[in-house]
């Protein structure tokens, strides 16, 4: 991430997603998106960060770090589980999931590594 990268933490929970809605929008518009650009990375955060909250229960607290780059927005989420986490959608659900995903950011992943869980996306401006 950029040294003016920005993180905020707050306790892991789905009640608390507009947190993470709010910071990726300030930073998208600072970095010069457009309307329809920053609802997209809305978009994206919300999807991404409810995915992962709902992978299995959640511990202490989730971190999102948002960094801006020459044209690009860099968003990383990530939060512990009491157990290991798998995604909880079902093929209809996950596809359409995928499908808002590929087509609001220009790249997104999701892993889990033991009883961690993480996300990235990157928006390029247009």
């Amino acid at each position: 991430m950029a040294d003016d990268a920005v993180t905020l933490s707050f306790p892991a929970s789905t009640n608390r997603v507009r947190l993470a809605r709010v910071l990726a929008a300030t930073l998208a518009d600072e970095a010069g998106f457009d309307y329809d650009e920053v609802e997209d990375i809305r978009i994206a955060v919300d999807e991404l960060c409810f995915l992962l909250l709902e992978a299995a229960t959640p511990t202490g607290t989730f971190s999102i770090t948002a960094a801006r780059q020459p044209g690009d927005l860099l968003i990383e989420g990530s939060c512990s589980f009491t157990a290991e986490p798998t995604l909880k959608t079902d093929a209809a659900t996950a596809e359409l999931t995928a499908q808002i995903l590929s087509t609001v950011v220009d790249e997104y992943d999701i892993s889990f590594t033991g009883t961690d869980g993480r996300f990235r996306l990157r928006k390029s401006r247009s």
